[in-house]
């Protein structure tokens, strides 16, 4: 696929989106040929935020968060680099970038919110 059909689909794509179509979209191809550049004009195209997490760089508590004691129940410190509608406004792009080289653990995660929208109880933004 050409850069230029392919822009156009991620604008599309993010446009779907504010209707409640979320179809998760993978880009594949080689170090360097643009697809973060190619992601993020298209959210500029949008006008929306793009939040980019490069997971081969990210721990699993990163995504998980960190765990804490509450009225004597463990509760979980949402990341603060994760999506929030109060923070990041109601729509946006999550950019997970380069999850074939990140560890297995950071990996699943990863899986559970592109094919979920949630991750334990947190749950992404309806945009």
């Amino acid at each position: 696929m050409h850069a230029q059909q392919l822009s156009r689909l991620l604008v599309r794509e993010i446009q779907a989106a504010t209707q409640g179509e979320h179809t998760p979209v993978m880009l594949w191809g080689a170090p360097g040929v643009g697809k973060s550049a190619l992601v993020a004009q298209a959210a500029k195209t949008c006008g929306v935020p793009m939040i980019d997490l490069r997971l081969s760089q990210l721990e699993p508590s990163d995504l998980r968060g960190m765990p804490y004691q509450k009225d004597g129940w463990v509760e979980w410190a949402i990341p603060s680099m994760l999506p929030d509608a109060m923070r990041h406004g109601a729509r946006g792009v999550l950019f997970l970038d380069e999850i074939n080289a990140a560890l297995p653990q950071v990996a699943a995660a990863a899986y559970q919110l592109i094919l979920d929208r949630r991750l334990g109880d947190y749950r992404l933004p309806p945009g």
